[in-house]
């Protein structure tokens, strides 16, 4: 993380609520699979997770703790990162049950480098209401669910889907997509990806690895389609590929 902000990177954490009004940087609604802890996040306070080790991808642990957002704002926040550098928040959870210590310490944690960070989720009224008042946070759209791939595939109304969701976030700064999304529809003959940014809106496509099945053309047409970013678990194994693509593809 800290290597990307000094180099401008953008990139993604998701964002969990704690009991106690403040939030740590996890995927899961459990610590289980993620730490050596174990039961729902929101049962936790800030101190409990100065005690707790977050595990590597292959189960070992790792001399980690979770990331509090007060410490991800003071990294973001530092004299050394670099001032294109982004920090997109994932919030996970119904922005409707936070409590206005949630909301205080939301707002306590970006005050002074909300420019740095983008708000997401699938809540836009929700993610209005909690960067209401701080001044440059972007708000960023998923509107993805689990079966949307296969919906359209079925129903083939890639388009309405697009100008669907642009009518219902007009303000986002950024959409986040799910890959096979935007091939199917170029399958289909139509680029959701322009649709979007004809709205304003920048397009990120996610998430692509170097071990899925045709991985050099999948990121060869997101390239030729013009997604402005494409996210990853394996930046540098896909910026050694991109190498290769661009050239190719012009």
């Amino acid at each position: 993380m800290l290597q990307g902000a000094v180099s401008g990177a953008s990139m993604e954490v998701d964002l969990r609520a704690l009991c106690d009004g403040d939030f740590v940087c996890l995927h899961d609604e459990t610590f289980d699979r993620e730490t050596n802890a174990a039961g729902p996040v929101r049962d936790f306070t800030s101190s409990d997770v100065g005690s707790i080790l977050m595990r590597n991808d292959d189960g070992r642990l790792a001399d980690v703790r979770p990331i509090l957002l007060g410490d991800l704002a003071a990294a973001m926040s530092g004299e050394a990162v670099h001032p294109g550098a982004l920090m997109q928040l994932d919030f996970k959870d119904d922005i409707a049950t936070l409590s206005a210590d949630h909301r205080r310490r939301f707002h306590d944690c970006l005050a002074a480098c909300a420019s740095r960070f983008i708000l997401s989720g699938d809540d836009p009224a929700g993610l209005l209401s909690l960067g209401a008042g701080l001044s440059g946070l972007k708000i960023g759209y998923d509107p993805c669910r689990d079966d949307t791939l296969t919906q359209l595939q079925r129903s083939g109304a890639f388009e309405a889907f697009a100008r669907d969701a642009v009518r219902m976030v007009p303000f986002a700064a950024y959409v986040y997509l799910e890959y096979p999304i935007i091939l199917a529809g170029l399958d289909a003959g139509v680029n959701v990806v322009s649709i979007f940014q004809s709205a304003g809106m920048k397009v990120d496509a996610y998430t692509l690895n170097s071990d899925h099945s045709g991985v050099e053309e999948t990121l060869g047409r997101l390239v030729q389609v013009g997604v402005d970013q494409i996210t990853t678990d394996e930046p540098l194994v896909l910026e050694r590929l991109l190498s290769r693509v661009i050239p190719q593809r012009g």
